[in-house]
């Protein structure tokens, strides 16, 4: 047998000479996307990449093998495309600088959910995070590979839906693990028949975890959503549609919703301009009522109505529903009454009917004695444990009138207080006549104000503490203020510091894991970047290069001036200045000097004069031919050599001085100016053949 390949889709071996992999039927000339990794490549020293599998706007899939344990596998690598590109045939990829921060902390975020996924890699019905590194200027995450079908696959196996009894033993464990990942603060966002897998043993793989900004319109991403079984709150990024474990319940619903009715639920982005959804047992009768009502209440449309979390929705799903009364009653053998007693107003006692017949023949009636006169009104008798002396008190005139008077006054109080509040709120004052008394009111007024910050103080440190702070130093304050903004209010100070990029954190007045207010001031610093550094060199720069050059240098404290000169290349760097004297490339300079940096530049559309370079190699010979007025002008260098032919009337014989090169301008332009410009050499005419004894004079 030959030398054999990988199949770049089923990482099965097969014959080098063959193109179209037996087991799958890959074509290995199929062309791939430049923007993605070229199959083949190996990374980590350890893990084939193969094709690409599915991209959002947090990056790709691979399918892959590891080479150590010859397993196939799944690689996820972070590559937003909105920030990044990659190199040409390359796996590294290049960052527009613009977004590097934002690149930085999505990619933070993708670290640091997959490092949470890899802590439980123990759960059977999560796709486990095997390793990850760091290469190419990015983030690799690799998963196991899942044998196994899409839910939505199984489903359309099944008829398209599944019966409750089916889905009470499928599903406890998805149940299981949601929860788990909501007590690890995981939050999944994307719970659908697309993301959920189902072995051939018939387990539940949760699969399809993205940062959170994937998941969410104009989060910052370029977003994906699951059309029907997305929450109305990822629908927008407004600190309003606060997302959290209800944010799953809806998704989780959704699915039982498509599970056991085959229909899939209507785009809560539609229910929110016309809530048509019906309710499961409408359109699948063998639905349990208080299960069809269940996943109803989980997917209502307003968050806070919602069912909140998973344990309350297993509740509500698997709990024995309750206060249903049967309609059926048990058999007692008692003497029913066949009619309520009727009173004798003639002999002044209660008569009670006669008694149903038992034993088969008609009984006579009897008559009971009545029951001795109440000596109390006949409205209301007397219980047993109460004294037959018992009376009801009479209610006097004045407490039946005293409440409404109570209530009356306190109306009006409640009237005057807010008429006196209106006055002073509408009603300009006076202005004070007298100086002390206007002394008298700032200091009150002053007093007023420190009364209700300390208030505010002391209502802020008697709050109930509801939220832990995080560790906040080492992470970009832009994306941290966006995180945290339902739970912190941040102060911010930048400074410039040496020893941190632009935009980091780099101190926090609020211990990491202090139990604090929602809603409570974080005093924060911020890195504004380098203190300063040397002024990098700009020829043969374009201006966008140059400021890549500056910024890398820590030099941030500069402004771009378009220059007025009429000498040199479009898009190109003229000079620098500081308090309008020149700087040179090498000089020093601290973003913290009030002297801004000024950098003098062409516009591309300036119209600007060109000159042809003054090359010092080049000479021009003029050979004169005897008498005849025939001269031949030969010009040589390092660039061309022409000949021309030209008329005179005499010949001189004389040598002349060399031109007179000038000093270009104090500018940086590689053009010097002269006052004629030198002229253009065309190509010759047919050159003229000297005679046999030419004079020749060389002219320098």
């Amino acid at each position: 047998m030959g030398e054999r390949r990988f199949c770049y889709r089923c990482m099965e071996k097969y014959d080098m000479n063959q193109h179209i992999c037996p087991h799958c039927g890959f074509d290995d000339n199929s062309p791939h996307n430049p923007m993605y990794i070229t199959p083949g490549t190996v990374l980590h020293d350890r893990y084939m990449v193969g094709i690409m599998l599915n991209y959002n706007g947090e990056g790709a899939s691979y399918v892959g093998y590891d080479i150590s344990t010859g397993c196939k596998i799944l690689i996820k690598e972070y590559m937003p495309a909105n920030f990044c590109t990659r190199v040409k045939n390359k796996s590294t990829i290049s960052v527009n600088y613009n977004n590097l921060a934002k690149y930085k902390a999505f990619m933070a975020e993708f670290t640091e959910l997959n490092r949470a996924l890899a802590q439980l890699r123990n759960n059977s019905n999560i796709n486990p995070v095997l390793d990850m590194f760091s290469e190419s200027n990015t983030t690799y995450a690799v998963f196991e590979y899942i044998n196994g079908q899409k839910i939505l696959d199984y489903l359309k196996d099944n008829a398209g839906e599944l019966s409750w009894e089916q889905v009470s033993k499928l599903f406890p464990p998805l149940f299981t693990t949601i929860g788990i990942l909501h007590n690890a603060a995981i939050i999944h966002r994307a719970i659908s028949p697309d993301t959920i897998y189902i072995t051939s043993k018939g387990e539940l793989k949760l699969s399809g975890f993205c940062i959170s900004a994937v998941r969410t319109v104009d989060a910052g991403l370029e977003y994906e959503l699951f059309k029907g079984y997305a929450a109305p709150e990822q629908y927008s990024a407004n600190s309003s549609s606060r997302q959290g474990s209800w944010t799953d319940v809806y998704g989780l619903c959704a699915l039982l919703y498509r599970a056991l009715t085959g229909c899939m639920p209507v785009d809560s982005a539609s229910r929110l301009k016309n809530d048509d959804l019906c309710e499961p047992a409408m359109l699948n009768k063998n639905i349990p009522a208080h299960v069809s009502k269940a996943i109803m209440d989980g997917m209502k449309l307003n968050s806070n109505e919602r069912i909140q979390t998973i344990t309350e929705l297993v509740t509500r799903l698997f709990e024995q529903p309750v206060g249903q009364k049967s309609n059926v009653r048990p058999e007692k053998k008692v003497m029913p009454k066949s009619a309520p007693p009727v009173a004798n107003e003639n002999q002044g006692y209660t008569q009670y009917p006669q008694r149903p017949d038992f034993s088969g023949y008609q009984e006579q009636p009897q008559y009971y004695p009545p029951p001795p006169p109440s000596p109390l009104p006949p409205q209301r008798r007397p219980r047993q444990s109460e004294p037959e002396e018992y009376r009801y008190e009479k209610v006097s005139t004045v407490d039946k009138i005293k409440v409404p008077v109570i209530i009356t006054i306190l109306l009006l109080a409640i009237l005057i207080i807010l008429a006196v509040f209106i006055m002073r709120v509408f009603v300009p004052s006076e202005p004070p006549q007298d100086s002390f008394v206007s002394r008298n009111s700032s200091s009150l007024s002053e007093n007023i104000v420190t009364d209700e910050s300390s208030s505010n103080e002391i209502s802020a440190t008697e709050a109930k503490p509801d939220t832990q702070m995080p560790d906040l130093i080492g992470k970009f304050f832009s994306y941290t203020e966006k995180k945290y903004i339902d739970y912190f209010q941040f102060e911010a100070i930048y400074e410039y510091d040496d020893e941190n990029e632009e935009d980091i954190i780099t101190y926090q007045d609020i211990e990491p894991g202090t139990q604090v207010a929602q809603g409570c001031i974080v005093n924060v610093k911020v890195s504004k970047g380098k203190v300063g550094g040397n002024i990098p060199e700009y020829k043969d720069m374009t201006v966008a290069q140059y400021e890549n050059e500056l910024k890398k240098a820590g030099i941030s404290n500069y402004s771009l001036v378009a220059s007025s000169s009429l000498w040199g290349t479009p898009n190109t760097i003229t000079q620098l200045q500081v308090d309008g004297k020149e700087v040179k490339a090498g000089t020093y300079y601290s973003n913290k000097d009030d002297k801004q940096l000024i950098i003098y530049y062409l516009p591309e559309n300036a119209e600007v004069q060109t000159q042809p370079t003054y090359d010092p190699s080049y000479y021009v010979t003029t050979t004169y031919t005897g008498t005849n007025s025939i001269a031949t002008t030969t010009v040589s260098g390092s660039a061309n050599s022409t000949t021309t032919a030209v008329a005179v009337t005499t010949a001189p014989s004389v040598v002349t001085d060399p031109p007179e090169v000038t000093d270009p301008p104090p500018t940086t332009m590689t053009n010097p100016p002269a006052t004629d410009p030198q002229p253009v050499w065309t190509d010759p005419p047919a050159t003229i053949a000297p005679p046999e004894n030419p004079g020749e004079v060389e002219e320098w």
